[in-house]
């Protein structure tokens, strides 16, 4: 096959679909963290060439380790010394696997794979990389693949999330201003709670999405059995980050985890020890039950030796890990013992199931007393401290819910009740996404106060929903859990997350976004369609109605969400009523020893004040810029453009404001980065001409 031909055989879909995805979501992150290019990308890069040179290499190492990467490299910029400016949300390694994967598939098949028959091995260099990485293809097109909907519904709750913090600004010339969503905190910052969601949970998506799209047909590499193989590797090498920080204390390799350092508590190579907590107990979980299986097919003893090993060291873990960390551990293993002895003892069917109903109903009993037990010890370990709270709480439960949740944990009572007086604000199409922390920081909220001044998500997922999304939005989402489960016959593993989301929005750092789309796209059996699935995918209507709810219903939850911000205003009137003043635009306002507000972009807009002198200036080291006045009246109609002399400083501009003008935009035909007078703008942010 020619050259030429084999240009035109790449999958210029795909290209055109992953690879703009992959830069966006890399963009976003950089918007809400821009960060100096010093403090990023050292642990960027790090990240970056542990996914893509693997993926360049074979397609089973890129996964291998990617899988360990996600687990154990989230605090790679910590360890020098840079904090986790550059990996804590992983952009770096999930951006560097997706271009890794598309420009592995682009090169081979420029260099002509699969047109002719390869060796089993070869010592040439580019076949070897052929026969490494054979020929790949996707089982439907990218519309009608379910994790397409997924990414749609993401994707629109981006456009929702610039609406809301940017105003219709977007839509009308502005592009991305540096406005004031509170008093204190900016717009872009408020984008960083949204970054912390979509954009890790969107780079995950993506990833394995793209690595769907390139299955070898037939496979002989398992896709599953990789990722599964990395992800066991990752958590054994933070079991034995755990057992070192068990020894020699909490500090070792802890640097960067903020306040579980603080509370003594381990969080070998995750975010911290909220993370630890939950993903610690779900994988080993993950691979007991995958062991357990094992030994009832072959009777190996060394699996139930490897199980009971594995069960009582990270029970022994637990010791330092959250109080969450006992219930997400104890309750599934509970239920397990129940089952398995119940299998081993009773092979009969009625009296195995009624031997579990009766032992369902004694284990609140059975715990009860174990955690009275243990309340009455001294040690300051975690789970004493959880059955002292949990016996504390019985004696107050006939007080009320609140009452009980407040014995238990006071600052999550508390956030729980404002999440729940959120909801009620908007129960339909909730908040906003990531909109929790927002109503911690208002000023201006009316209703149940903090004890603790704390800044976080819901600690409930469920209630996150709710409170971010409403009722419509969260039957949105759960359609299209649910779509995927039902794809992928993943129910049992989601299982494994119901505890956990009990206890925080679990999908915040990017490691809990890992774990969660990896147990709800990966069957332990796997990667295949269910066959009741299947049988009505092969049908004529099921795949277009799929793709038409997958794009319609985001967009109508766009359409009605969007109504709550047509009131916000636009530019310059942008949260005018609730600042109490105009958005002023400047990335650096003056502070109390300077003069002049620091301004970088292109455009930006000022609504006029009283009329001063009719000067103007702008003091800029750039220079062959092309800057324009352009006026508006109080409807937002263009009056008239002027343009701004270039000095030797900057820019100035003399005369007289016309009549009927309202407000004004400054336009740059380059980026520029200014300063501007604070005189020049009265204590409302009114520009004064």
């Amino acid at each position: 096959m020619s050259f030429l031909k084999r240009f035109r055989a790449l999958p210029y879909i795909d290209l055109f679909f992953f690879i703009p995805l992959t830069f966006l979501f890399y963009t976003l992150h950089r918007y809400a963290e821009p960060v100096p290019g010093s403090l990023f990308y050292p642990g960027f890069f790090l990240q970056f060439f542990l996914g893509f040179v693997p993926q360049l290499y074979q397609r089973k190492w890129g996964r291998i380790l990617t899988a360990t990467a996600a687990l154990v490299t989230v605090r790679i910029s910590a360890f020098t010394g840079l904090e986790s400016l550059g990996s804590y949300q992983l952009v770096g390694l999930f951006m560097g696997s997706v271009l890794g994967i598309w420009t592995r598939e682009t090169i081979l098949v420029l260099l002509g794979r699969g047109e002719m028959a390869l060796p089993k091995q070869s010592d040439h260099l580019l076949v070897d990389w052929m026969i490494r990485n054979p020929t790949g293809k996707a089982i439907q097109s990218i519309p009608y693949s379910n994790l397409f909907g997924l990414l749609c519904f993401l994707l629109f709750l981006l456009v929702l999330s610039f609406l809301k913090l940017q105003g219709f600004g977007l839509l009308q010339g502005l592009g991305f201003q540096e406005s004031m969503y509170f008093g204190t905190l900016s717009s872009r910052e408020a984008f960083g709670f949204v970054s912390k969601i979509l954009v890790s949970l969107g780079f995950v998506v993506l990833y394995f999405f793209s690595e769907e799209r390139n299955l070898p047909t037939p496979s002989k590499d398992s896709l599953l059995e990789q990722l599964r193989f990395g992800i066991l590797v990752g958590l054994t090498i933070n079991i034995l980050v755990f057992v070192s920080q068990s020894i020699w204390g909490v500090r070792f390799f802890g640097i960067g985890t903020g306040e579980s350092l603080v509370l003594g508590r381990s969080s070998g190579f995750f975010t911290d020890s909220g993370s630890s907590s939950w993903i610690l107990p779900v994988l080993s979980l993950l691979f007991i039950g995958k062991w357990v299986g094992l030994y009832r097919k072959t009777k190996e003893r060394f699996l139930l030796l490897l199980v009971f090993s594995l069960i009582c060291l990270v029970s022994f873990l637990g010791f330092t890990q959250g109080k969450a960390f006992w219930l997400v551990w104890v309750v599934p293993i509970w239920i397990g013992i129940i089952h398995i002895t119940t299998d081993i003892f009773i092979p009969t069917g009625w009296k195995k199931q009624t031997t579990r109903i009766g032992l369902y109903i004694l284990s609140p009993i059975s715990f009860w007393a174990i955690f009275y037990g243990i309340s009455l010890l001294t040690f300051d370990v975690s789970l004493v401290v959880l059955a002292k709270r949990m016996i504390g709480a019985v004696s107050v439960w006939k007080h009320g819910l609140f009452q009980t949740l407040i014995s238990l944990d006071l600052t999550r009572a508390e956030l729980i009740q404002i999440g729940w007086e959120g909801f009620l604000k908007h129960p339909w199409v909730g908040n906003g996404i990531a909109s929790f922390p927002l109503e911690i920081l208002d000023p201006n909220r009316i209703g149940t106060k903090l004890t603790l001044k704390f800044v976080d998500f819901p600690p409930n997922f469920f209630l996150f929903l709710l409170h971010d999304l409403g009722i419509l939005g969260s039957l949105i989402f759960v359609f299209l859990i649910s779509i995927l489960v039902w794809e992928r016959q993943t129910g049992s593993q989601i299982l494994l997350l119901l505890l956990p989301f009990l206890f925080g929005v679990q999908i915040q750092h990017a490691e809990g976004a890992f774990v969660f789309a990896y147990l709800l796209l990966f069957p332990e059996r796997g990667v295949g369609l269910s066959f009741s699935f299947e049988k009505y995918r092969r049908t004529i209507w099921f795949s277009p109605l799929l793709l038409i709810l997958f794009i319609g219903l985001p967009i109508n939850f766009v359409l009605f969400s969007s109504q709550n911000y047509i009131t916000q205003g636009v530019g310059a009137d942008f949260r005018k009523s609730e600042l109490g003043e105009y958005q002023l635009g400047a990335s650096f306002p003056a502070t109390a020893g300077s003069q002049f507000h620091e301004f970088h972009g292109t455009i930006w807009e000022w609504k006029l004040g009283t009329v001063g002198t009719g000067n103007f200036t702008l003091f800029t080291e750039g220079k062959n810029n092309q800057l324009e006045f352009h006026f508006y009246n109080v409807d937002h109609k263009l009056i008239q453009k002027v343009l701004c002399k270039e000095t030797g400083s900057g820019y100035v501009w003399n005369g007289a404001i016309p009549g009927g003008a309202a407000y004004v935009r400054l336009t740059a035909k380059k980026r520029i980065q200014a300063k501007i007078p604070k005189s020049h703008f009265d204590s409302a942010n009114r520009l004064l001409l």
